[in-house]
């Protein structure tokens, strides 16, 4: 009747007075549904009337008509009484559902209410919160260091020790599953937001250092104890049997698509044995003549064979180590070895194959490079590969062309610095830009697998770097080694590498895929209580397109970049600032958190950072594939280690491979039920691809599943390989056994 006959919006709720005092509230919840609130005594109208607050602020969100209301918040606990509050609440909301719920409860309502309704679609990222709450995007490069190591780790269990437990599991090996969530459980624990963020004072940034040493420590000993069941290497069987060891380096192709190229090796040769325990002090004598030996082994030339041919090597740098062959029933044998860093071209390697390479002192004549393959060579102020040529001039200005395509970039590095007077949630940057000046260019390898050039930075009192630009055998990108010295206080440390592409379109490697990054335009009213920054968060990569042209920069962990209009990509190394918080800052008045100092945020000492830089064409789905593959080129290399104690020369094996344009690799990993071993992939293009899996063995079972592992649909293997269909920018997981 107060309506008047006009049409009642749903969600509205009328209020009115009613004779006796109490006030009484009507709600519309559907167009043809109408309830009258129950009279409210007065002691009972501060709930209701907050409950109607809360309804107006909800309801217009809430498009499924469903909403979760967390009790708790950021830092803080559960309110006492919350039973009885969710209960009061609950009566004030007479004509609406209010119960106590868990996270699956609401999102099976949620999912439920979905099957009939019509979604809006949100395309972008969520960046956004100015004029509603802070949105403190300057905790990308807050504790840069520790986030670097964070995503080392996290790469380490995801990429390189899940994969191989799944296959020794598959393999009939000991089940690793319980280690493998004890390692992801120490990670985990330094995934609290304000921990990760590295807005946190420095014993919390202590205690995550300590916790990604133990995670890495144990991802690698999981990933090393699964590769050796994967070869049938039997440690135990081994340490008994020293008279028939045969060296031989195993190499691990840590992607799930077949390799070859260049690995990075590392090669221990027999010295001498060290005596320990119990009557070693009796070889005290001849510690001298051992020195002496020790000595004439470093640099002792050796070869590794592939296919009974010496392989084409390049060795690095060489030192004395000691080194333990250890059994899980034996004391560990300790030699002294000579350590080379090494590198090696191997033919193709399967996906999460190996490859076996037999050692042997002396020198042979090594294999010629393949004929598609050019060997990289130096000369007086440049390196080239026939895919990319390198040059540099007498003042370290560095220039590099794509020799198939004639694109140049010139003055392709610089370094650059600004004062930051902020705090650990928001940069304050202030003063004049200052810009390391280059010196000193230097020849440090000259190929045939690797070249490379070597550039020292410095700014007095800031810092010192020193980079190495270096190009692979056949390969189509060029890798930047930074490692630096931080001096200096309250400053901004950034890596600027040139494109060539301006004022290009950003599309930068996220969660779930790279998104296209646009300017954030917000209101003046919206930044009086905080000024956006013109930085941006990044994953692996950011990547710039114009026209026919385009250029991607891969990141191993710095999260924060700038993509400026020149084509110039930034890179914060270092953000170096001593407090939590500060309430100062024109950029964000108030109290982020709060004021405490933090003098290791100020990340003194040694640094270091890589990077790698691809020129390549337009966005089109071919490159699209190029940039992903790329990726797992840098940041995943071939790798070779050592096996000293193997008892015959393992054969090569085959892992898991991945078929499919824009299919990009995501997790294989024991499932949680016994017995099966997950696979996971994401479809990088905005239409349907077809995929297909392909395992060492037969499968016998394939079902599709949720991200949960809760199975769905099944899927008919094909020997040992298993078909799938993946929507648009879908994650795919599969089950198999």
């Amino acid at each position: 009747r107060g309506y008047g006959g006009r049409r009642w919006p749903a969600g509205d709720t009328a209020r009115w007075r009613a004779p006796n005092g109490d006030r009484v509230l009507l709600h519309h919840l559907a167009p043809d549904g109408y309830e009258l609130g129950s009279s409210l005594p007065s002691s009972e109208r501060p709930a209701r009337e907050r409950w109607t607050r809360l309804r107006a602020i909800v309801t217009p969100r809430a498009t499924l008509r469903v909403t979760l209301l967390p009790n708790g918040a950021d830092h803080h606990a559960r309110q006492l009484d919350h039973r009885q509050a969710i209960d009061a609440l609950a009566a004030a909301a007479s004509g609406d559902d209010v119960r106590r719920s868990s996270l699956a409860a609401f999102a099976t309502a949620l999912s439920n209410r979905s099957l009939d309704a019509s979604l809006e679609e949100i395309s972008g990222e969520l960046r956004d919160s100015y004029g509603y709450t802070w949105t403190l995007q300057g905790t990308f490069a807050s504790r840069a260091a520790q986030k670097r190591r964070n995503t080392a780790v996290e790469r380490l269990l995801i990429r390189d020790a899940e994969p191989w437990v799944a296959l020794a599991c598959r393999a009939g090996a000991s089940e690793r599953a319980p280690l493998v969530r004890a390692a992801w459980r120490a990670l985990l624990e330094c995934h609290p937001h304000d921990s990760l963020c590295g807005c946190s004072i420095d014993p919390v940034a202590r205690a995550v250092d300590a916790r990604l040493s133990d995670a890495l420590a144990q991802g690698r000993g999981l990933r090393d104890d699964a590769l050796l069941e994967v070869i049938g290497h039997d440690p135990v069987n081994a340490r008994e049997r020293r008279a028939e060891w045969t060296p031989v380096v195993v190499v691990r192709n840590p992607a799930a698509r077949p390799r070859r190229g260049v690995a990075e090796v590392r090669v221990a040769s027999f010295v001498r044995d060290v005596p320990v325990g119990p009557g070693s002090g009796r070889i005290a004598r001849e510690t001298a003549r051992a020195a002496r030996t020790e000595r004439s082994a470093v640099g002792k030339p050796f070869t590794l064979r592939d296919r009974f041919r010496p392989a084409p090597l390049q060795i690095l740098g060489s030192s004395i180590a000691t080194d333990l062959t250890e059994s899980a029933r034996h004391y560990p044998d300790a030699d002294r070895v000579a350590v080379s860093q090494a590198l090696v071209w191997v033919d193709e390697i399967a996906g999460y194959g190996t490859r076996s390479l037999p050692f042997a002192n002396g020198e042979g004549t090594p294999t010629p490079l393949p004929e598609d393959v050019a060997p990289v060579v130096a000369g007086d102020g440049f390196i080239d590969n026939e895919l990319l040529r390198l040059e540099w001039t007498s003042d370290a200005r560095l220039t590099l062309q794509d020799r198939r395509t004639g694109r140049t970039i010139e003055s392709l590095l610089a370094f650059g610095d600004k004062a930051d007077r902020g705090d650990l949630y928001t940069p304050s940057l202030r003063g004049p830009a200052r810009e390391m000046e280059p010196s000193n260019p230097r020849l440090i390898s000259s190929g045939p697998l690797r070249a490379g050039v070597a550039v020292e930075y410095r700014l007095a009192g800031i810092a010192d770097v020193l980079v190495s630009a270096t190009i692979h055998a056949g390969s189509r990108f060029v890798r930047f080694d930074v490692r630096g010295i931080n001096h200096g206080c309250d400053h901004r440390l950034r890596f600027v590498v040139a494109t060539g592409i301006e004022k290009g379109d950003s599309w930068a490697d996220a969660a779930l895929g790279a998104v296209k990054r646009v300017p954030l335009i917000v209101p003046e009213e919206d930044m009086v209580a905080e000024t956006p920054p013109a930085t941006a968060p990044l994953h692996r990569y950011v990547s710039l397109f114009t026209g026919a042209t385009g250029a991607t920069v891969y990141s191993d962990g710095l999260a924060e970049y700038e993509a400026r209009p020149d084509g110039r990509i930034a890179i914060t190394l270092v953000r170096a600032v001593g407090e939590l918080s500060r309430a100062d800052l024109p950029e964000r008045p108030g109290h982020a958190g709060w004021p405490a100092e933090t003098p290791a945020a100020q990340s003194p000492g040694r640094f270091r950072a890589r990077f790698a830089l691809m020129l390549h064409g337009p966005r089109i789905y071919d490159t699209i594939c190029e940039i992903e593959q790329t990726a797992d080129d840098v940041l995943l290399p071939l790798r070779g280690a050592m096996l000293r104690s193997a008892l015959g020369i393992p054969a090569p094996t085959r892992g898991i491979e991945l078929f499919g344009d824009g299919l990009a690799f995501s997790s294989c990993k024991p499932a949680e039920q016994p017995g099966w071993t997950v696979v996971r992939c994401a479809n990088m293009f905005d239409v349907p691809v077809d995929g297909v899996w392909r395992f060492e063995r037969p499968v016998t079972h394939a079902v599709r599943a949720r991200l949960d592992e809760t199975l769905e649909t099944p899927l008919q293997p094909r020997g040992d390989a298993v078909q799938f269909t993946a929507g648009p920018r879908d994650i795919v997981t599969i089950l198999v056994r």
